[in-house]
């Protein structure tokens, strides 16, 4: 290049600055893992899915999925989620699902771990995958070529049954659902009891009570509606009832109404006749007033029985009204004598309602907690009253009882005959200011209740341990390391742990026995199964302690 080239001014394409346009960014999205508790639906299904693979010589290598491809690719969706025929359900999950295996979409060696709900073991059908996680794909039912030997769908008696999430066995013999049940809790104590389950420390389990009622048992019920973010005012009425499960089409004979997230439910048939009433009136109610709501909200559905004597009038006070204005209410017999029961629905939380059960009565407050099928409550108290005797006692030796999560007093108050003496225990307050009500109003004079702080629950209990028998009845969530270490260190002649999460259930005795104190001082008496909620997949698990 010469001086003069050098001193050239440049053109003018020459002097455009280079420039480099920046690249796109793309947005990848990953897929989030979500903390669960092991004993809940999502937590147990890891365990379910193991036992899958385990009995099929197969590995999480062979069924996993790979999810930045599934979540990125465009053609992923169209290869995942497919139909797939001639699927056979070879189990049932812990929440009534089917469960079972079908070829990978993309590669022959591998397979997926598929859940189907309202799929019952030994079912052939067709299914539609919707969902894909790392492990498993949840997916509809869309048809049953051949059905299991279980199926009877004649049974069936609601027409929302097959999309509503609420029942999953309207179509099973009530036999066949008890022994499912009972399969549930022989399953949660493998997977969360091991050290006991390899060691012979955990009796049969026994079968499970029935339900004295199967329909018509519910004495609350929680119906909800939602409310699009973009609508100002609602148009139209939305949906009020319960949750759909998913869009299947295996039932023909359904009437599902408009496609959406909760299903427009008009009776539900396990619910009790006044909660359906009071169904009917609040939808009735809703049908004027929809617009003014800007957000979803729940309706609550709960019994309130009174107990009359037929010389007395009958005053109603507050409750669902129907269309004239007047409170809705239901006359039930009993086998008391001049006695019988009015029945009415209430939606306020905070209203102050009563059970009966079994001759006792019961006060709480609408939205609190209180087990929903007095139906089979008789059979359940009688039977943890039953379990509550201390081995080796003499008839002259007194013996006390420890209520620990007593509420309002439900079991303190039925079991209080049998000893000299109930300490009911509650971190709530309120629940205190109930159970005491409730011992009055049934004349117990041996019950007293006590506001107990969680990490010294055992601080003011003053009866002789090893004359003493506890019963706990925890939340789903069931109980912690700081409770059943003051519990092993009391040391209880006998436990008896009710509980309405068996897998929670299960992981509690085996830790307790396991890994407290006195632990190793106990053994598993027994284990039975009970029937709150017919047609359900859900059942209830009285597990009793005693000293060795």
């Amino acid at each position: 290049m010469t001086e003069d080239d050098k001193k050239r001014p440049a053109s003018e394409v020459d002097a455009k600055p280079v420039t480099h346009q920046p690249k796109k960014k793309v947005h990848r999205r990953k897929y989030k893992t979500k903390e669960v508790d092991s004993t809940s639906p999502l937590g147990v299904l890891q365990y379910e899915i193991e036992e899958v693979l385990k009995e099929h010589n197969l590995t999480k290598d062979n069924i996993s999925n790979d999810m930045k491809y599934v979540l990125n690719d465009p053609d992923a969706d169209a290869k995942y989620h497919r139909i797939v025929s001639n699927v056979k359900i070879l189990a049932l999950i812990s929440n009534g699902d089917g469960i079972s295996i079908i070829p990978h979409p993309e590669d022959s060696t591998k397979s997926q771990i598929v859940v189907v709900p309202f799929g019952l073991p030994g079912d052939i059908g067709t299914i539609k995958v919707f969902k894909t996680h790392p492990l498993y794909v949840e997916s509809d039912l869309l048809s049953i070529e051949t059905p299991s030997p279980v199926r009877k769908d004649s049974l069936i008696n609601c027409k929302y049954f097959g999309k509503c999430s609420g029942c999953q066995y309207q179509n099973v013999e009530y036999d066949q659902q008890l022994k499912f049940k009972r399969q549930t809790i022989i399953n949660a104590y493998k997977y969360f009891a091991p050290k006991l389950n390899e060691l012979g420390g955990l009796p049969n389990v026994d079968n499970t009570e029935a339900s004295p009622l199967q329909y018509g048992y519910r004495t609350k019920l929680t119906p909800h509606f939602n409310v699009p973010f973009s609508k100002k005012e609602l148009e139209y009425r939305p949906n009020v009832g319960f949750g759909a499960k998913g869009r299947p089409t295996w039932r023909k004979d359904g009437e599902f109404g408009p496609d959406g997230s909760i299903l427009d439910i008009e009776e539900c048939l396990i619910g009790t006749a006044i909660i359906n009433t009071g169904m009917k009136n609040e939808r009735r109610k809703f049908e004027g007033e929809f617009k003014k709501y800007k957000k979803g909200a729940t309706i609550l559905l709960r019994e309130d029985t009174k107990v009359v004597h037929n010389d007395e009038e009958v005053k109603l006070g507050e409750g669902s009204v129907d269309e004239n204005g007047v409170v809705s209410h239901l006359e039930v017999s009993v086998e008391e004598e001049n006695t019988k029961l009015v029945k009415t629905c209430v939606t306020n939380t905070r209203q102050i309602v009563k059970e009966y059960i079994n001759g006792y009565t019961f006060e709480f407050s609408a939205g609190e907690f209180f087990q929903n099928n007095n139906s089979i409550l008789p059979i359940v108290t009688n039977y943890v009253k039953s379990n509550l005797s201390i081995p080796n006692s003499t008839p002259d030796q007194r013996n006390y009882l420890v209520d620990a999560y007593c509420g309002s007093g439900l079991f303190s108050i039925t079991c209080s005959k049998n000893v000299s003496k109930v300490i009911g225990v509650e971190v709530s307050a309120d629940s205190v200011k109930f159970a005491e009500r409730n011992a009055q109003a049934n004349n117990i004079e041996n019950a007293k209740f006590i506001v107990g702080k969680a990490e010294e629950i055992f601080a003011n209990i003053d009866t002789p341990a090893d004359r003493t028998s506890v019963i706990l009845d925890p939340p789903r969530k069931g109980c912690d390391d700081v409770f059943l270490n003051q519990l092993s260190s009391y040391h209880p002649a006998k436990i008896v742990y009710i509980s309405c999460n068996v897998h929670s259930q299960a992981r509690d005795v085996e830790w307790f026995i396991n890994n407290t104190e006195h632990g190793k001082d106990y053994y598993v008496e027994s284990i039975r199964g009970f029937d709150f909620f017919p047609q359900t997949h859900h059942v209830e698990s009285v597990a009793v302690l005693a000293l060795k």
